[in-house]
């Protein structure tokens, strides 16, 4: 007798749909989200255009009937634009419709419990990250800031006097030193990506050429040992960086 053909388990169809169907299910979320926060801003200059327009046309007595022809001009431009933001609130309205139309056949499906479940169930690192990404732009321009003082700050600490430099009591000077490259690779890294090796080298160089700038400085004096230092803590903030930036393919397709 001939057996059947072998299918896959429920298990794993199962796990496939929600493999399939989860980031889907998500962005559905996200770009509803979305819409909703575009009507709630649109409703509310519209309220704003409503309050000028009111204004331009005068009261109910007719004081003002007689307007100049730049208030003139300006309430027909004021027309213009909240008929321009109706129609624009009629087509979120029909965006937002077949959106959760989609997203209601997804919810009564053999698996829109588990989807809903998983929906609210993403890790805080996850979270983190997204949001984030969300606002790359503005992160990456602190984060050049950021890197910036943090450069004039080493070079100060490192060229002043013994008695100006700042230190932190509770900490070793090899982990300061450590540390504060590290955080300044870590902002170079952020703020200008795919930059490593050049921040890396350029670093290497800074610290080398420090070093050697403390032999004119009274009371100061460069080693190799803080050259290591420096440099240990200048690839420890690289590789943060680039650990986390490999995080970012995971967090997208979650």
């Amino acid at each position: 007798m001939r057996l059947p053909a072998r299918f896959r388990s429920s298990h794993r169809d199962r796990q496939t749909d929600l493999d399939r169907l989860g980031p889907l299910y998500r962005q559905l979320g996200q770009s509803l989200a979305g819409i909703e926060r575009e009507c709630t801003g649109l409703a509310r200059r519209l309220d704003e255009a409503r309050t000028r327009a009111a204004a331009l046309m005068g009261n109910e007595d007719g004081i003002y009937f007689d307007r100049e022809p730049a208030d003139e001009a300006n309430l027909v431009e004021a027309e213009a634009q909240m008929m321009a933001a109706f129609r624009r609130l009629e087509q979120l309205r029909a965006q937002s419709s077949m959106l959760t139309a989609w997203r209601d056949e997804i919810d009564d499906s053999g698996i829109g419990g588990a989807l809903r479940q998983g929906a609210g169930s993403d890790g805080l690192l996850t979270r983190l990250l997204r949001g984030a990404r969300a606002r790359m732009a503005a992160i990456r321009r602190l984060s050049r800031f950021s890197a910036w003082l943090l450069l004039i700050v080493i070079v100060y600490a490192t060229l002043s006097g013994v008695e100006q430099r700042p230190s932190v009591a509770w900490l070793m000077p090899d982990v300061e030193r450590s540390l504060a490259f590290l955080a300044a690779a870590a902002a170079f890294a952020l703020g200008y990506p795919r930059q490593q090796i050049a921040i890396f080298t350029i670093g290497l160089a800074a610290v080398v050429s420090l070093e050697f700038a403390q032999a004119w400085a009274p009371t100061r004096h460069g080693t190799l040992h803080d050259v290591l230092v420096k440099a240990v803590g200048l690839g420890l903030g690289l590789l943060l960086v680039s650990g986390l930036e490999r995080l970012k393919p995971s967090v997208r397709a979650s």
